[in-house]
């Protein structure tokens, strides 16, 4: 799976990018006039920047120049920012681990060692190594180095996969994967980890094989997804389920379709990074960072239809892991009937699963450890503050 060393769609985000900035200078000609749509929550400041200006032809006239040429200088940083990381030399350093096992078209990573097994399952959708980003970057890397046997997951591209959905990955993937970890370490019971929706799969194999499942952790992944914080994207829903539809039946769901999805929960994020990112001195360890994680972000594989299907109708659809009704085949997930401890992780600035989601999953249960990081869905796993915020309270839990 090759890196992208664009946003992706990159069109889409040049065209956020010039319908923002384009307007600028109309919106300020209207605001002039009062003629401008003004939310009710932004009343006050633009009464007070309409005192600022004053009422003379002079004020207004400055001001449109002024509101013109700030707009044409953050749409050259833009620009600037988006070719610095184009341009950017990085590549991402070769993984340490060595693929042991291949199910279908996902492999099973082995980062190697002599302790106690540990499998991590990421999201189907953006790609593995996010849990193995680069060095002092990695919770895989981490978690070998405190004592543990790592196995992680590469979903790759899918293949024979096509046709499946959740409950084939976790049954023809993630089963299989899991009886062969019990195999090679010499275990009766595993602990698995899965970050994002890859932790809601996690509890779905728990549920098909909680005799093989000795802690279960769910990292940041969505089990309530009707909350009072509403999900990231669900006035994208009805839309997406609309170009499902246009899509042949085989065909798996484009990743430039899925990263829409992602730009809709907040349209000028990419613009404010990019002009961020062309202030900074592309040769330090921030530029470095920032340049792995959009590499990390803009990549991916397509995501299998089936698959995509069951995520809109059974769980922001029909919200049945909150209400145990979710079932892999016959088999409920009911987290209140695991006999083995648990940990959720749900990171306080979370906007992609709001921290009452990833929450969910924890109550009514008897021996479940609550970690509340103060960070975001990414950062939490990879950010400056990782190690205090969750790879070290983590491994401590792992192995108590």
């Amino acid at each position: 799976m090759a890196e992208s060393k664009a946003p992706r769609p990159l069109p889409l985000h040049l065209a956020n990018a010039a319908s923002l900035w384009g307007s600028a200078s109309s919106a300020a000609r209207l605001f002039a006039q009062d003629s401008l749509i003004i939310h009710d929550s932004l009343q006050d400041d633009f009464a007070a920047l309409k005192q600022l200006v004053g009422d003379g032809d002079a004020g207004w006239h400055a001001f449109q120049t002024d509101v013109s040429a700030k707009a044409q200088q953050y749409a050259a940083d833009f620009l600037h920012g988006m070719r610095s990381y184009m341009e950017h030399p990085y590549k991402r350093p070769a993984t340490q681990a060595q693929a042991v096992r291949q199910v279908g078209a996902a492999e099973l990573l082995d980062y190697g060692g002599i302790g106690q097994p540990v499998f991590l399952i990421p999201s189907l959708i953006n790609p593995y190594y996010i849990l193995d980003l680069k060095p002092g970057r990695s919770l895989a890397a981490y978690l070998k180095n405190a004592g543990f046997r790592v196995f992680l997951v590469n979903w790759n591209e899918p293949e024979e996969e096509r046709g499946f959905g959740l409950s084939d990955y976790i049954l023809k993937c993630l089963a299989p994967m899991l009886e062969y970890i019990q195999a090679v370490v010499g275990v009766e019971r595993v602990a698995t980890v899965g970050y994002c929706m890859g932790g809601t799969l996690a509890a779905g194999l728990a549920a098909v094989r909680p005799k093989q499942i000795g802690r279960l952790g769910l990292l940041a992944s969505p089990w309530d997804f009707n909350t009072a914080e509403p999900m990231a994207g669900r006035a994208f829903l009805p839309l997406m389920a609309r170009l499902l539809d246009i899509l042949p039946d085989s065909m798996p769901v484009p990743i430039d379709l899925l990263q829409v999805f992602f730009t809709s929960l907040d349209p000028t994020l990419t613009d404010r990074k990019f002009r961020r990112f062309s202030a900074m001195d592309t040769e330090s360890p921030a530029a470095e960072f920032f340049v792995a994680l959009e590499h990390w972000a803009n990549s991916g594989a397509p995501l299998s239809q089936m698959a995509a299907r069951d995520c809109l109708q059974k769980w922001y659809q029909d919200n049945q892991p909150v209400k145990g009704q979710w079932a892999i085949r016959d088999q409920s997930v009911r987290p209140q009937d695991f006999d083995f401890p648990t940990l959720v992780a749900a990171p306080t600035g979370d906007r992609l699963v709001p921290a009452s989601s990833a929450l969910a999953f924890s109550q009514g249960m008897q021996d479940c450890t609550v970690l509340e990081p103060n960070a975001g869905h990414v950062g939490m796993v990879v950010g400056s503050k990782a190690e205090a915020g969750l790879w070290q309270p983590l491994a401590d839990w792992l192995q108590a």
